[in-house]
């Protein structure tokens, strides 16, 4: 097993820089390696997707994980998004403040912090505070929760919990569309990574205008996933 060593590792569908980014993994995220080819090494993440990886990107590091970053920390070049996953050791050494340091069993409700991501750009393949797509959004506040979800929308919208609608909806719940998916913080309003307002924002599905009423023509329903409270 081997460790993501820069701030965000692009996750390739082939291995070459031009092959499409199908995810991103961020500092100190495991890997399982298998194989490669020239400079890229073929691998499998947390939620168990493959793919190809450049080898510069990932090593061996020291320790075990015992903290996840709350938010962005800078230190000695390197850039920590939200999520990373660090040792003592490396809270230590990068000198992270005691309140970005969240021990790495900590459970949250995942729409706890997501209000932080508003503006955050729009990122095909993105799953960091550098730049989402819709699913990597999701998935990224689930993983920081302690709930792993699969990497893409149609994946998620085929996992967890049917929910009859939206009178019987909670905060947190999932709403898919077509090729979508946001996340429900309150009524109807979803906060979500959308390319049409250019990254995350908030969207209020019943308030008639014509994007909501877009988005509800292509609706595919709603999912709930494991209810966590912050501790």
């Amino acid at each position: 097993m081997k460790r993501v060593a820069v701030g965000v590792a692009d996750l390739r569908r082939k291995p070459k820089f031009r092959s499409e980014r199908v995810s991103q993994l961020v500092y100190g995220e495991a890997v399982t390696a298998d194989g490669g080819e020239g400079g890229y090494l073929k691998v499998v993440g947390p939620d168990g997707l493959a793919g190809y990886m450049q080898k510069t990107l990932v090593g061996d590091l020291d320790g075990d994980r015992a903290y996840k970053l709350a938010a962005r920390h800078a230190a000695e070049g390197l850039q920590f998004p939200f999520g990373s996953y660090l040792s003592e050791k490396e809270a230590s050494k990068y000198r992270v403040p005691k309140k970005l340091l969240v021990p790495i069993e900590k459970k949250f409700d995942p729409t706890t912090l997501s209000r932080a991501f508003m503006g955050v750009p729009y990122l095909w393949g993105g799953t960091s505070d550098f730049g989402y797509d819709c699913s990597g959004f999701t998935q990224r506040l689930y993983r920081f929760s302690g709930v792993e979800l699969p990497r893409n929308s149609s994946w998620q919208r085929d996992a967890g919990e049917k929910v009859k609608g939206f009178e019987t909806a909670e905060r947190g719940d999932l709403v898919f569309f077509s090729g979508h998916v946001g996340m429900l913080l309150k009524g109807r309003q979803m906060i979500h990574a959308n390319l049409s307002h250019g990254g995350v924002s908030i969207t209020d599905l019943g308030d008639g205008s014509p994007y909501s009423r877009a988005l509800m023509e292509v609706f595919q329903g709603i999912r709930r996933f494991e209810r966590l409270k912050a501790a």
